[in-house]
C-alpha cells in the first residue's frame, strides 16, 4: 500500500486483507490527516510501515518498484487505501494463490466503484479499463513474481505498470494466464477519503454525484464496515438527500455525454 491522508477508509482497507496476508508493507507519502494515527492504531505484527517523502509524481512509481523489491513471497497483492474486500473474496483469492497459484501469473479483481455511500456503485457499462477481452471496472491486484521473469515497474503515477524482462507490460500477456475472481472489491475512490476538506495528494478530485446502482444484497457489502472502534470514522451513512436530489438531474446528462465520447 502507498497512502496519503486516507483516514476515512484506511483502517477498513487494512483490516479487509490483514488476515490472508503475510506482510503488509505501507508506505505513507506525507499525510496531514489522521492517517498515520489510524494504521499505527492497528497492532499487527504483519504490518511494516514507512514515512516516505515525495516531490513528483515518478517518485510514487519508484516506490512502488522498491516495494516490489522489499517482498519476499511468490505473490505481491496491490491494495490501495480506498479498497476494501469481503472476506468472501479474501478467501476466494487465498484459495486461488494455494491451490492454483503455480500456474498462473495473476489475479484480475472486480470492483464497486462506489457513489456518495458504500451502498451505491456505478454501473459496469461505464468501466473503461480494458484487461484482456475484458472491458469494465477491473484491475489486476495480485501477480505470481515467481512465474513473471524480471517483473518490474514503469511509467508515472498514475500510468506505471508491471512489465516483464522483455519490456512487455503484463496486460498484454495471454489471458490464460490469469484469474478472474467472481467477487468484487469496493472501491471508495469517488468518496471523500479523507476527513480533511483539502488534499494536496496527486490524483485525488474524483468526487462524483451520481445515481449509480443499488446494492442490493447486504450481505454483498464488506463486514469489516460493520466494526465499531473508537478513532476511526463510521462510513455507513446514507447518502444525504442533497446529493440525491442532484443525482436525478446530472446522471441523465453524464449518460448522454458518454454515449457521444465512448
Amino acid at each position: 500500500m502507498i497512502v496519503k491522508n486516507e483516514d476515512r477508509f484506511i483502517w477498513y482497507a487494512i483490516q479487509s486483507v490483514v488476515d490472508f496476508v503475510d506482510k503488509l508493507i505501507i508506505y505513507d507519502t506525507g499525510s496531514s490527516d489522521k492517517t498515520l494515527s489510524i494504521i499505527k492504531s492497528i497492532k499487527n505484527k504483519k504490518i511494516h510501515l514507512s514515512e516516505k517523502q515525495i516531490s513528483n509524481k515518478h517518485d510514487i512509481s519508484l516506490l512502488r518498484q522498491k516495494q516490489l523489491e522489499e517482498t519476499d513471497t511468490d505473490w505481491i497483492w496491490i491494495v490501495d487505501g480506498d479498497e476494501i474486500y469481503p472476506f468472501s473474496l479474501c478467501r476466494e483469492i487465498r484459495n486461488t494463490v494455494e491451490y492454483g497459484g503455480k500456474s498462473i501469473e495473476g489475479i484480475v479483481v472486480g470492483r464497486y466503484d462506489l457513489l456518495g455511500d458504500i451502498y451505491h456503485y456505478q454501473k459496469e457499462s461505464v468501466g473503461t479499463y480494458n484487461i484482456f477481452d475484458k472491458k469494465g471496472h477491473l484491475v489486476i491486484r495480485l501477480l505470481n513474481i515467481k512465474n513473471i521473469n524480471g517483473l518490474h515497474i514503469d511509467g508515472i503515477y498514475p500510468y506505471e505498470g508491471y512489465y516483464d524482462n522483455q519490456g512487455k507490460e503484463v496486460i498484454l500477456h495471454r489471458k490464460e494466464n490469469y484469474y478472474f475472481t467472481k467477487g468484487k472489491l469496493f472501491h471508495a475512490m469517488y468518496l471523500a477519503r479523507s476527513s480533511q476538506t483539502f488534499h494536496n495528494t496527486y490524483n485525488r478530485n474524483k468526487f462524483k454525484i451520481e445515481r449509480g446502482l443499488k446494492i442490493l444484497d447486504p450481505e454483498k457489502v464488506p463486514e469489516v464496515f460493520l466494526k465499531k472502534t473508537d478513532g476511526v470514522p463510521n462510513v455507513t451513512t446514507r447518502r444525504s438527500n442533497f446529493y440525491e436530489f442532484f443525482s436525478w438531474f446530472i446522471t441523465p446528462v453524464k449518460e448522454i455525454k458518454r454515449k457521444i465520447f465512448l
